[in-house]
């Protein structure tokens, strides 16, 4: 639909800092007037993937639809989970960056 392709100009990018405790992972929304995920709730689990997947319900519970998740541990007891929703999907990918230099010449054949 128009509204569909309108919608995937403007991304909406969901962050959650992510913390391990004593038993547990919790995961605050990232706040500030930028931050979407500023009026969603955060969560806790036992495990990191555990908690991605809730997080990941409580965006597709928000905005109908999960988005593109990326959830990094930064060290033993950090990581960021990021849902994105919308924008340009760019398959394979980033796009290439400029090219490199051209192979190298053949070698000289062998003399008898």
């Amino acid at each position: 639909s128009a509204e569909r392709v309108a919608a995937m100009g403007k991304p909406e990018t969901f962050h959650f800092v992510c913390t391990r405790g004593a038993s547990e992972w919790t995961a605050e929304p990232m706040k500030g007037d930028d931050q979407p995920a500023a009026e969603l709730e955060g969560a806790s689990a036992p495990s990191l993937g555990e908690l991605a997947k809730a997080l990941t319900a409580i965006v597709k519970a928000a905005k109908g639809e999960e988005g593109r998740i990326v959830c990094n541990q930064l060290t033993p007891k950090k990581a960021l989970y990021t849902s994105t929703i919308g924008g340009v999907v760019v398959a394979g990918g980033a796009a290439p960056a400029a090219g490199g230099g051209g192979g190298g010449g053949g070698g000289g054949g062998a003399t008898a």
